[in-house]
């Protein structure tokens, strides 16, 4: 958590809380990195607890949080990466409207081991 609130502080990243509306109880988190902002481009992450998971609360997370880095922030490019065997955080980022673009082979380490990852982009130019 304190990693998280640095990178607010510093203005690397955004981390925010996914909220369930009906009873304003917390069920993820999601967060805007601008690790790579300089190269016109900023990635996303995101987690839903288990019990919060398959009700919409991440993909609409996901597009709030996506319009507001492209359209306000000015940012071209959004990226995020699945694993593969990760279906429902791939449904999840297509439902945000997020483009499948390919697999990444070895592309990060994940508990001390390289994982191939899908990625996905949503670009300025396809908002609406």
């Amino acid at each position: 958590m304190r990693r998280q609130w640095e990178r607010a502080s510093t203005g690397t990243g955004y981390p925010f809380v996914i909220v369930r509306t009906e009873d304003r109880c917390p069920v993820g988190a999601i967060g805007l990195w601008l690790r790579d902002a300089h190269e016109g481009r900023a990635s996303l992450g995101y987690w839903t607890a288990g019990s919060a998971r398959g009700q919409g609360a991440a993909a609409a997370a996901l597009r709030a949080v996506a319009s507001w880095g492209l359209a306000d922030l000015g940012i071209p490019r959004l990226q995020l990466c699945v694993e593969p065997w990760n279906t429902a955080s791939a449904r999840t980022a297509e439902a945000a409207g997020f483009h499948r673009e390919g697999l990444l082979r070895s592309w990060q380490p994940v508990d001390g081991r390289r994982r191939d990852m899908l990625m996905y982009s949503l670009l300025s130019t396809d908002l609406p």
